[in-house]
């Protein structure tokens, strides 16, 4: 088996050493699951949960808080998103002063609030408008500038568009392979992830469908591109990125998957418990972030049913404990 992970690149002056990427997904890729996903292993870059430009040059709290990141999460990438130009590059400015490796453009995302404000896929209808955006944005700062896109809005092919970013000099592209008005409904089109990684000279992440370790081989075999981005499959499986390596090299990937994942999840909550947010925006963050985490293992419906009687993380912690315990005597 050709070993595809074998293949670092560089996004315009930052090294990715592991072709692997951690999506961007709204409500969840924060710092701490950031961090979390690259204690585990096996990604080579982490990209943030899109953030509001309006909100960053408006001086938000929210937003200024979602720039955080730690030192063990490089390279990251923060994304940002808006529909003026006169903000965007205002908030990029605002993000390569915060000290991360690269900004990126969120022009993929398809939920309605996000496109009715004229931000996200939306742009995928102005290919001019889109152009100006990345272009104020390149004048405006030195880090490399990056851009996540869908294959159109509707029916349109973004490939022209593409195109225009990359003499504009944008250093790389993430394509999900997916108009916006299909959303997540039917396949991704790793076919039309191909055709843009033979028209472009700068490096392309593939994302969409990617859902097992088998799927990631898949993409890169299909479609030629220089790095596979995972998002849903890493909130079922946080191990995946470390589960494609263990694939390539023909191991054992899962030797106790519910102890592994029980081991992460009580991670992630010691990460949130030390954050200093307050206790409402832990206890949400936890009940999001362990019922994903905890689908698709034995009596993982159990948790999930006790995520909503808790009061703070600790009980969480408590839960996972007697999960742990009640697993291991049902194995037994």
């Amino acid at each position: 088996m050709t070993n595809h992970l074998e293949r670092s690149f560089s996004i315009g002056g930052v090294h990715i050493a592991q072709p692997l990427a951690l999506a961007p997904m709204a409500e969840v890729t924060d710092t701490y699951y950031r961090s979390l996903i690259k204690e585990l292993g096996g990604v080579g870059l982490v990209v943030s949960e899109f953030i509001s430009a309006e909100g960053l040059t408006r001086k938000n709290d929210r937003s200024h808080q979602m720039l955080a990141f730690n030192e063990n999460e490089r390279p990251v990438a923060i994304q940002i998103y808006g529909g003026d130009p006169e903000r965007m590059d205002d908030a990029a400015a605002i993000v390569e002063a915060q000290g991360v490796d690269i900004v990126d453009v969120n022009m993929g995302c398809p939920v309605k609030k996000i496109v009715n404000s004229g931000a996200g896929s939306a742009l995928l209808k102005d290919f001019d408008k889109a152009a100006r955006v990345v272009e104020k944005i390149k004048a405006a700062v030195k880090i490399p500038v990056t851009v996540k896109v869908r294959k159109g809005w509707e029916s349109n092919d973004v490939i022209p568009l593409l195109k225009r970013f990359e003499d504009i000099g944008v250093a790389a592209i993430a394509i999900h392979g997916r108009t916006r008005s299909e959303a997540y409904t039917g396949a991704s089109d790793w076919n039309y992830i191909a055709r843009v990684k033979s028209e472009l000279t700068i490096p392309v992440w593939g994302n969409g469908d990617v859902k097992t370790a088998a799927d990631a081989i898949r993409m890169f075999e299909t479609t030629g591109v220089d790095g596979v981005m995972i998002g849903r499959a890493a909130l079922h499986n946080p191990f995946i990125f470390r589960d494609i390596h263990a694939y390539v090299r023909g191991e054992r990937m899962i030797e106790n998957e519910v102890e592994r994942r029980i081991d992460a999840m009580q991670k992630y909550l010691s990460k949130i418990d030390a954050a200093p947010q307050i206790d409402r925006w832990k206890l949400h963050k936890a009940r999001t972030v362990i019922g994903w985490f905890s689908k698709g293992i034995p009596h993982g419906k159990d948790i999930r049913m006790g995520l909503q009687d808790i009061a703070c993380v600790a009980d969480a912690q408590r839960l996972l404990e007697l999960a742990r315990t009640r697993m291991n005597a049902y194995a037994a």
